[in-house]
């Protein structure tokens, strides 16, 4: 998985475009200002990994326009939303719970930056539900930018291969952004795309973690 790894080195640094997310709690990461993307690529000293929740019109329009400032200061870009169904398999009991995961236009530029092959590790907004159990207010809190979050700070695979499975893939689009075919454990992939969280065990494995700290 070699988009796990850049030139050897720890990827420690996060960049996050796109809209808050209201239960995500991502301390550390930096936000971009809808309008700076080019601005903190270039400030950023190291490639970085960008997680991208929203603003793919800025994003797509950056890679059109400066492909290498894409190339030098990006070495992961994790996309967060988009449907998979009809292509991977779905939990009907997902679509029945979170219908609005379900619907939606088709976004070009969307479509545009999963083909690209600009180290791309793709989330699907309807497969990547990651519901996580909160004791203390006895509720499931629904989390999708987290999960993102956790691969980002990780660049060895490893560590995360149990909770997360992630699988190479080619993926087209048509020029309206809709999926015309995905392809998994493809020979020439174009990105990588988490087809399956283990919600309850990263949910467990969190929770040790803030203990032990």
């Amino acid at each position: 998985m070699a988009y796990f790894i850049a030139a050897g080195t720890l990827q420690t640094m996060i960049l996050l475009l796109g809209d808050d997310d209201p239960y995500d709690d991502l301390q550390g990461a930096r936000r971009i200002m809808p309008g700076t993307l080019a601005e903190a690529l270039r400030l950023v000293p190291e490639p970085v990994s960008l997680i991208a929740t929203g603003g793919f019109d800025e994003l797509a329009a950056l890679l059109d326009t400066d492909q290498a400032l894409i190339r030098t200061k990006i070495a992961r870009l994790f996309l967060v939303g988009g449907r998979a169904e009809g292509f991977l398999p779905i939990d009907p009991r997902l679509k029945e719970r979170y219908p609005e995961r379900f619907g939606g236009t088709p976004d070009p530029a969307f479509g545009r930056l999963l083909t690209s092959g600009e180290g791309v590790i793709w989330l699907p907004g309807d497969v990547c539900l990651w519901r996580h159990w909160d004791e203390e207010k006895q509720a499931a809190t629904l989390l999708s930018t987290l999960p993102a979050f956790c691969l980002a700070r990780h660049p060895e695979p490893m560590p995360w291969l149990r909770l997360f499975r992630t699988v190479p893939a080619r993926v087209t689009v048509d020029e309206r952004g809709n999926i015309t075919e995905l392809t998994s454990n493809d020979l020439s992939p174009n990105l990588y795309v988490v087809v399956a969280i283990d919600g309850a065990a990263l949910s467990r494995f969190l929770v040790a973690q803030a203990t032990e700290v």
